[in-house]
Order: C-alpha cells, then sequence, then structure tokens
C-alpha cells in the first residue's frame, strides 16, 4: 500500500481536511521522485501528525512549531503537517513563494491529475519551465526565497521570468537578514548542479553574490594583468566552469579517472561531496588578490602572496556563514596551495618540491591538482593561448602519475616495529622522522625494497644525519 493510501485510512474521514501542497504536487506533476511530503492541515495538526507518527510507526519531531509545521519521519520519507495559513486553501496558496508551488490536491485525491488546485497558473509556468513570484511581497516575507528562486533553476533548468529577476535584484539585500545556515543550505544544493556556474553567474546578475559575499565585489575591480584578460571575479566563475568540464569529461587514463572518481564521491559530511565543494575553492582561489596589489617601478600588476592571504579572507568566510569544519579546512587548504603547481610547472618538475607538495596535502592533493588545471586553463583559453593551455593539461597528467608514484609508497617498507628492533631505537620523535625519510627516498627512486631502506637507516645513523 502507497504512503498516501496508509495516511488516508489512519485519518479517516478527516482526510478531506487534508491537502498535498507546494513541492510535492510540483514533483508529482513532472513525475520526479517524491522523498518529502508536504501538507496543509486545516485543524489540530499537532494532533494529526502525532496520530500518523504513532499508527505508522514513524517519529514524530516538532520540527517548527512556531510556524505550525510538525514532522513526521518514516521509513526515510519525510512528511510536513503545517497549519493553513488562512481561511481555505486557496488563501493558503496565495502566502507560497513560486506559481510552481503554489499548487495543491486534496489528500484523498492525490492519484487523479484532474483535481489540481491551481489559482495562479503554476500548472502553465511548470510546462513553460517558469520561476515566477506570487506576490510582490514574497521576498519580503522570506528573502531566503530570492536564493530558492536560482536554487529551483538550477534543479529543473528552469528559466526566472524577467519580473521576478528584476524584483530580486531590488530586494537582494534582504538576503542579509536570513542566517548563514540557511544561506548555506541554499548554496550547497546550487553547487550539486553538473553546470552550477552558470547559476552562480546568475546569482551575481540577481546582486546575491554581492549581498552575501561582500569580498567579492572588490574582486571586480582587480585581477587584469599580463597574465589575465579577466578581472579576478569572472576569472573565477570562469575557473568553477572549466573545473566541472574537467570533472565531467575525465579525460586521464582509466586508472587515474578511477582514483579521481574516488576521491571526488567522498563524503565531507551531511551528504556534501568534495567535488561540490572544490567549486568553492575554484570559485574564492583569488579571494586574496585585492589584498595583495603590488606594483612594480615598470607599472607592472602583481599579486603576491595573494594564496597566503586569501587563505585568511576564507577563514573570515567560513566562520561567518558556519561552515562545517571539514569542508572549511579543504576550501582553505586548496586556496593555500593552489599556486604551487603553477610554481612547480614554471620551475621544473622535481622531486623535492613534488613530495612536499604531496606530503602535505596526502589525497587533497588530487583536488589541488584539478584545481591547478581548471585555473590556469580558464587563463589561457580566455587569453586564445590554446597551446599554453594544452602544455598545462599535460603537465597535470604528468603530475597525477607522480602523484600515484607517492601514493604507492603508503605501505612502508620498514614498520615501526623493524626500525626499533633493528636499531634499538627508543626516541618516538626520530623513529617519525627515519619513517618520514624512508618514504622520502622511496619516492625520490633512491630505495627500492625493504633492504635498501635497512641499508639507508644504517648508513644514516653512522652518519648521524637522521
Amino acid at each position: 500500500m502507497s504512503l498516501i493510501n496508509k495516511i488516508k485510512r489512519i485519518l479517516g474521514d478527516y482526510a478531506e481536511k487534508i491537502y498535498v501542497v507546494g513541492g510535492t504536487v510540483r514533483d508529482r506533476i513532472l513525475n520526479r521522485e517524491i522523498n518529502d511530503y508536504d501538507f496543509a492541515v486545516l485543524g489540530d495538526v499537532s494532533s494529526i501528525s502525532k496520530l500518523v507518527a504513532e499508527k505508522l510507526g514513524g517519529s514524530y519531531v516538532p520540527y517548527a512549531e512556531e510556524r505550525g509545521t510538525y514532522r513526521v519521519v518514516f521509513e526515510g520519507t519525510i512528511m510536513d503537517f503545517t497549519d493553513m495559513k488562512g481561511k481555505d486553501i486557496y488563501e493558503d496558496l496565495l502566502h507560497r513563494d513560486f506559481t510552481i508551488n503554489a499548487m495543491a490536491m486534496k489528500l484523498t485525491d492525490f492519484f487523479d491529475m484532474d483535481f489540481i488546485i491551481d489559482p495562479m497558473g503554476g500548472l502553465n509556468d511548470l510546462r513553460n519551465k517558469k520561476i515566477k513570484y506570487v506576490s510582490e511581497n514574497s521576498f519580503d516575507d522570506d528573502p531566503l526565497r530570492m536564493l530558492r528562486a536560482v536554487r529551483f533553476a538550477s534543479m529543473y533548468k528552469f528559466n526566472i521570468e524577467e519580473k521576478t529577476k528584476h524584483l530580486i535584484k531590488e530586494k537582494a539585500n534582504l538576503i542579509k537578514n536570513i542566517s548563514s545556515e540557511r544561506i548555506m543550505y541554499e548554496i550547497y544544493i546550487i553547487l550539486k548542479s553538473k553546470e552550477s556556474f552558470k547559476y552562480i553567474r546568475l546569482m551575481d546578475e540577481l546582486g546575491l553574490m554581492d549581498a552575501i559575499f561582500p569580498e567579492v565585489y572588490k574582486m571586480k575591480d582587480i585581477g587584469k594583468c599580463y597574465y589575465h584578460v579577466l578581472d579576478a571575479w569572472h576569472h573565477s566563475i570562469k575557473t568553477v566552469e572549466e573545473y566541472e568540464n574537467i570533472i565531467e569529461d575525465l579525460r586521464f587514463p582509466v586508472d587515474i579517472s578511477k582514483m579521481i572518481c574516488e576521491y571526488l564521491d567522498k563524503d565531507l559530511s551531511s551528504g556534501k561531496k568534495i567535488r561540490d565543494i572544490l567549486k568553492l575553492a575554484a570559485l574564492f582561489h583569488d579571494i586574496g588578490k585585492p589584498e595583495s596589489i603590488y606594483i612594480d617601478a615598470e607599472n607592472h600588476i602583481h599579486f603576491y602572496n595573494h594564496d597566503i592571504k586569501g587563505e585568511k579572507v576564507l577563514s573570515g568566510i567560513t566562520r561567518r556563514m558556519k561552515m562545517g569544519k571539514k569542508e572549511s579546512s579543504l576550501i582553505k587548504k586548496m586556496v593555500l596551495y593552489h599556486m604551487n603547481p603553477l610554481s612547480i610547472y614554471v620551475n621544473g618538475i622535481s622531486n623535492k618540491p613534488l613530495f612536499k607538495l604531496f606530503s602535505d596535502l596526502e589525497d587533497d592533493s588530487i583536488g589541488c591538482l584539478l584545481l591547478s588545471q581548471a585555473d590556469v586553463v580558464s587563463t589561457r583559453v580566455a587569453a586564445d593561448r590554446l597551446s599554453d593551455a594544452e602544455h598545462y593539461r599535460d603537465f597535470i597528467l604528468r603530475m597525477f602519475r607522480r602523484y600515484v608514484d607517492y601514493n604507492n609508497t603508503k605501505t612502508p617498507l620498514l614498520t615501526p616495529l623493524d626500525i626499533i628492533v633493528n636499531f634499538d631505537l627508543k626516541n618516538y620523535k626520530l623513529l617519525n622522522q627515519i619513517l618520514y625519510e624512508i618514504r622520502k627516498n622511496q619516492f625520490y627512486g633512491d630505495i627500492e625494497d625493504r633492504n635498501d631502506a635497512i641499508k639507508f637507516v644504517e648508513e644514516r645513523m653512522k652518519m648521524k644525519k637522521i
């Protein structure tokens, strides 16, 4: 028996006073999988939701009592029961955000598409893939709706109609009144889109980026120099676009592509994947440039240490936006190290800087190399230096090959116990240094097997170089 039929049976005649509303109806029309149900209730919503939870064997959560919303969770499905706003369902729908969400069906009519209640023309807007506000007061009532408009555009590949765009531009600063947690929730969903760069650009066009991240505004006035034909902000959006192209196409050998996919698909927290969080790192990789402008005697512009300054600026942003520790750490790390691969490219590949980079970042070396390719290639393509872009792609492939070599040194040739027993070593700080030196020289190619490792330690101990 379907969940809807179970609820109808539990509620009996009272089911006539309950409506399925909002996103549930929208997704029902679009034939999308429904994991969340929204119900508008005319009556004692608390008692009804408790009854449903009890009879289903689900969990009852007073989710947002101040808004008259009570949540029931059953077998991974979320059901929100909310007090009807106004005297009837028609008045309730007038309080919704967008016309595509301002439709309802009686619970008893849920399986009959002829009984959709649609006073605002949402069905027609769905057909035309249009996001349109219900009321001019919509964004005053809840400014987060402006960001939700972009989120719906990214999820459904819809367009925001012009009047709604204009109203968002007019009201964009109201987003500052919304908690950072609610804002980041919407942004994380937008980042899941395979073409999130389009919706970052849309957020910027609507004035939302400047309102949420005022640091962005400074990036729009700087950045053009010998290497860059775009300002720092528009280059950063291009970097996100290039990064998304790279991870979508994955034009690497099979073994490297597999390694990259496994890394990108790792969860950081609450379902946020590395592949999506790296988009924020790409977007903010040059955030330190406004703080590091230097004009030399020949009037050339430089941005010395913008990676270091960028990491500090991002510390403030991640705190303000209350990002999780893992997300914050990854983004800041990527910004701090984003120039390292380019520096190796300029100075030539050699073991010492490679080992330093890989040992500092470990698995996140993969993210760093992907972002470096996105950064440099987007710069070269914008300047129509296509051969330079291709050379850098080849360089990154070689870097990935060397990272595989580094990864192959993870299994130690000698264990800590081997060293303690063979060399009567009791200084654990020295023990860690020995293990580090063995791995480093294995990566350099100077140590190939266990016997080489033992000889290496013996020689270094005699020379007191360890």
